[in-house]
């Protein structure tokens, strides 16, 4: 009996179809449903922002501390320089129309009583102040201010005492001022920094 001639069997050549190889989508398809896939999500610019913010905050947090400690302290040195020292306890300064002097003695030493000669002589500050040249400690024990420009002569016994311009209050508020923003600003610059460098490196690690 003759046989029907038999087709040749082997394995289906994959078809492609509206979705691609074996059903599969193709790269680029839109899904079964229709819709395209979801765009990759863009990393977030956080760590780099406290980073970049971190970094200014501490850079001008120091820069304008420093700057105004120097411009807060130089003021009290500029006072120190213009203290001038009798070490027989009587001298003569010359001081402007409305400068307010004080004058010092050495810490420890008793507070003697002293007169003030000049043009014009007015009530002085309450203001106490406290000086150091390096080799003595000088403290205010009496202040005048002087009305009129001219020579003044101040005469305390024996005591060795300094007459000079009282330490500026301002000076010092700036000066520390300076000191606590350098410190402070610098800190919380620095945290930001450190928080940006510690979310960067999680994300690439994540990556």
């Amino acid at each position: 009996m003759t046989q029907p001639p038999q087709s040749s069997s082997g394995p289906l050549s994959p078809q492609y179809g509206a979705y691609g190889q074996g059903g599969a989508p193709a790269p680029g398809a839109p899904s079964p449903q229709g819709f395209a896939p979801a765009p990759a999500k863009k990393p977030s610019k956080a760590p780099k922002i406290l980073i970049i913010l971190g970094v200014v905050v501490l850079a001008l947090s120091v820069i304008i501390g420093v700057v105004l400690a120097v411009i807060g302290f130089g003021g009290t040195v500029s006072d120190l320089e213009e203290l001038e020292v009798f070490e027989s306890g009587s001298g003569s300064i010359t001081a402007e129309a409305g400068e307010s002097l004080q004058v010092y003695v050495q810490e420890g030493a008793p507070v003697p009583s002293c007169t003030i000669d000049g043009p014009a002589v007015g009530a002085g500050t309450i203001q106490s102040s406290s000086m150091n040249d390096g080799e003595n400690s000088w403290v205010s024990v009496d202040s005048f201010t002087a009305d009129e420009a001219g020579e003044y002569t101040v005469t305390c016994g024996d005591t060795p005492i300094a007459v000079g311009p009282p330490v500026s209050i301002g000076g010092i508020f700036t000066g520390l001022g300076g000191i606590l923003l350098a410190i402070g600003g610098g800190a919380l610059g620095f945290l930001l920094l450190v928080i940006g460098v510690i979310l960067l490196i999680v994300r690439k690690r994540s990556a």
